[in-house]
């Protein structure tokens, strides 16, 4: 089976030499493959269910990943990705039984520039959102800033709530989007494993 698409920046701009990278509950790479020159990638892999695929070109230094999470491979599928100078970690998505139309997302969003400046809480600040439910942007209707407690230290993460067409109409592929007030971006995708 085939997973292929776009590697693009925030501008819609193609990336060449990209790292696109398959990997398991452990984050142990299982495949990988380079975009060309047009930022076109193709991953040829075996049926089946995958946790992550992550996308990058010089991690760290120019930019942070892109994260995909719940790739369940039965079919080819087409999946572009695009990455900048922030990343969404950790991107979790839920249903609130009597929440009406309304799906709860949890992430972590991280931010290079803070990063290298050595910052201990690398989130940006004054993020805008934007949240697409198979590829129909849906209103944020609710924005909770939650404090998180890893290896020592408090980050920031994020509780949002999307607003749905329906309750109980089954999802199927969850993207988000940030952009700082100094418009680095960042990007993730996660499909629904119940569907």
């Amino acid at each position: 089976m085939k997973i292929e698409g776009y590697v693009t920046d925030k501008s819609k701009e193609p990336i060449a030499n990209a790292l696109i990278e398959i990997k398991g509950e452990d984050f142990v790479t299982l495949f990988c493959t380079e975009s060309k020159e047009d930022g076109r990638y193709v991953l040829d892999i075996p049926t089946g269910q995958y946790p992550f695929l992550t996308a990058v070109k010089d991690y760290g230094v120019n930019n942070l990943e892109y994260w995909c999470q719940n790739i369940s491979l039965q079919t080819d599928m087409s999946l572009d990705v695009s990455f900048d100078k922030l990343e969404i970690y950790g991107l979790h998505v839920f249903s609130v039984k009597g929440a009406g139309n309304s799906l709860m997302v949890y992430f972590r969003p991280m931010s290079l520039p803070r990063f290298q400046q050595g910052m201990q809480d690398i989130a940006p600040e004054d993020i805008v959102i934007k949240a697409s439910i198979d590829n129909q942007e849906m209103r944020v209707i609710n924005t909770n800033l939650v404090k998180e407690f890893v290896r020592g230290c408090e980050l920031s993460a994020y509780l949002i709530q999307v607003e749905t067409r329906e309750s109980d109409v089954p999802w199927q592929k969850f993207e988000l989007q940030i952009t700082d007030a100094d418009n680095h971006y960042g990007a993730a995708t996660i499909y629904n494993k119940d569907v």
